[in-house]
């Protein structure tokens, strides 16, 4: 397939998933099966580059232009703009291959708007590139909401740099319990299963066989400090809301069926959990709600239905999918799904509280919610003790006063993975 026609194919990816409302991360493995790995790079590199610069490419062309740009056409722009400003092709082959493509696409007339506007670009690059003084929600391209949700958690140090990690792609992690060759991955530094592919993950024979995972490094860890706090691999385990599965299939490794079942609400999204783990119970229906004959439990996981704004290098589109007034329903359905759980705790047992996301609403005020409506329960502090042994140093470092765990992508290099336990003391 010759550039152009990646550069189209490109355009109509993104065509249909605005009009399924996709997401780019999952529907972007359909498009791989009809490329080759070159040209697999260059179009998620297009893709992903021009959804996560969005914000500052839509600046760029309505500063360019006083007129109403329909969405195909904005398409085409923020594509040839990405490539012209972030990415090494010449000039003259950015412009004459995305204008050749649009005129396939969108037709003439509007080919030749796309020529005039990406010429100028090309010829102002220099100033165009000089961001200092746009406000940073533009120069980092982040919906204002999730700037100030960043900025609740950081103040101002280091927040320009959490928020440029995210426009960093994330590197692809995995979790094998069996050792990957030199040539496949290199071990994490951070977990104790977690390895760093150097190949694509279809390369990967574990991966394949479905006992290879990928998962953010993030993800390993709140996994493994969770596993922890069963040392005897004896206690009762529920996952309250164990789509899409990773953190159940690290639990099911290790926990027996007979202690370790699962629930979720999605039907498709319970299918893929049985898939990778077959021998463990895995119910359907809403957390807030479902019933389970092995209630009370000593450990209830909820990896909790959140905003996901702590995975935006991995799933570029999510910052513009969501909007702040989703919060409202998030924290609400939080909020039933603590509740739900903590009437299925033992005395003494533990709710392992998970978010993507390190927005205060769905962090510590949800906590401090939670422990102000039940008073049976208290803050367990996470140990020291618990974290990983290949990084416990590190690890410590992103516990907060109160016990909680932050991660935070441009300190840890990981998603901003977000856990605090729950102590049923009565």
């Amino acid at each position: 397939m010759n550039d152009r026609d990646v550069r189209r194919s490109a355009w109509e990816f993104l065509r249909d998933v605005e009009r399924d409302d996709s997401y780019i991360n999952i529907a972007i493995a359909g498009l791989y099966t009809r490329l080759d790995s070159r040209d697999r790079s260059f179009a998620t590199e297009l893709i992903f580059g021009s959804v996560r610069m969005r914000a500052l490419l839509d600046h760029f062309i309505d500063g360019m232009s006083d007129r109403t740009i329909d969405a195909e056409t904005r398409s085409v722009l923020r594509l040839g703009l990405y490539e012209a400003l972030f990415m090494s092709t010449a000039d003259h082959a950015v412009v004459n291959e995305c204008v050749e493509m649009a005129k396939m696409v969108i037709g003439k007339a509007r080919g030749a708007f796309v020529n005039a506007l990406l010429r100028r670009a090309t010829r102002e690059r220099v100033q165009l590139m000089e961001m200092s003084a746009l406000p940073l929600e533009v120069r980092t391209s982040h919906p204002r909401w999730i700037v100030d949700a960043y900025r609740a958690v950081l103040g101002e140090d280091g927040l320009e740099e959490e928020l440029a990690s995210h426009n960093t792609p994330a590197l692809v992690n995995v979790v094998s319990f069996e050792d990957l060759s030199e040539q496949i991955a290199s071990k994490s530094s951070l977990t104790s299963y977690g390895y760093r592919l150097k190949v694509p993950p279809h390369e990967v024979a574990g991966i394949r066989a479905g006992i290879t995972f990928v998962q953010d490094e993030g993800s390993q860890i709140v996994s493994e400090i969770a596993l922890a706090t069963d040392p005897n691999r004896n206690l009762q385990w529920l996952d309250l809301c164990a789509g899409p599965g990773g953190k159940f299939a690290f639990l099911a490794h290790f926990l027996d069926p007979s202690h370790l079942e699962g629930n979720e609400m999605h039907p498709h999204r319970a299918e893929l959990i049985k898939a990778r783990t077959p021998h463990h119970r895995i119910s359907v229906g809403d957390a807030r709600e479902a019933s389970f004959k092995n209630a009370p439990f000593d450990r209830i996981l909820i990896d909790a239905p959140c905003t996901g704004i702590g995975a935006l290098r991995r799933r570029p589109d999510a910052r513009w999918r969501r909007v702040e007034a989703d919060l409202k329903e998030l924290i609400s359905l939080q909020r039933g799904i603590l509740s739900a759980a903590a009437k299925m705790t033992k005395v003494q047992g533990l709710i392992i509280y998970i978010t993507c996301s390190p927005h205060v609403m769905e962090t510590r005020a949800q906590v401090q919610d939670f422990l102000a409506r039940h008073k049976n329960f208290s803050l367990e502090p996470i140990s020291k003790e618990l974290l990983p042994t290949t990084s416990r140093e590190q690890i410590s470092k992103t516990i907060r006063s109160d016990g909680s765990l932050q991660l935070l992508t441009h300190r840890d290099g990981t998603d901003a993975m977000f856990m605090s336990m729950l102590r049923r003391t009565a």
